[in-house]
């Protein structure tokens, strides 16, 4: 299973990524994500794409538009209060909205879930 992470908060993607690591994913992180990036994302091949939507550098409804559009999975993620942000990539197509917390205490359980 490969995982991208897209999230420059170096705190919160680490976690995320050794979590992932730790329960047998791939995962990379793509800290600062340009439309460069979408070419290469054949090449990761990911499973499911993590986004942090309350980045400032990354745009993220817009790179999830853009990511819906090619096909591929996303995961959307944010502090609990951010109920705008959610509700918003829920309607933009990601297939899960999640809190911080639940995605650095959940990865693999929400990733099996989405599988099925």
């Amino acid at each position: 299973m490969n995982l991208l992470i897209i999230d420059e908060n170096l705190m919160l993607n680490s976690k995320i990524k050794k979590l992932a690591e730790d329960n047998g994913y791939k995962a990379k992180i793509i800290a600062f994500f340009k439309e460069k990036h979408l070419s290469d994302l054949d090449e990761i091949k990911p499973d499911f794409i993590l986004i942090n939507l309350e980045s400032k550098a990354n745009n993220p409804m817009e790179t999830i538009r853009k990511l819906i559009e090619k096909g591929y999975k996303t995961i959307g993620y944010c502090g609990h209060t951010r109920t705008d942000l959610a509700r918003q990539a829920k309607e933009l197509g990601a297939v899960f909205v999640a809190t911080n917390g639940m995605i650095v205490s959940q990865l693999p359980q929400i990733v099996e879930g989405l599988r099925e």
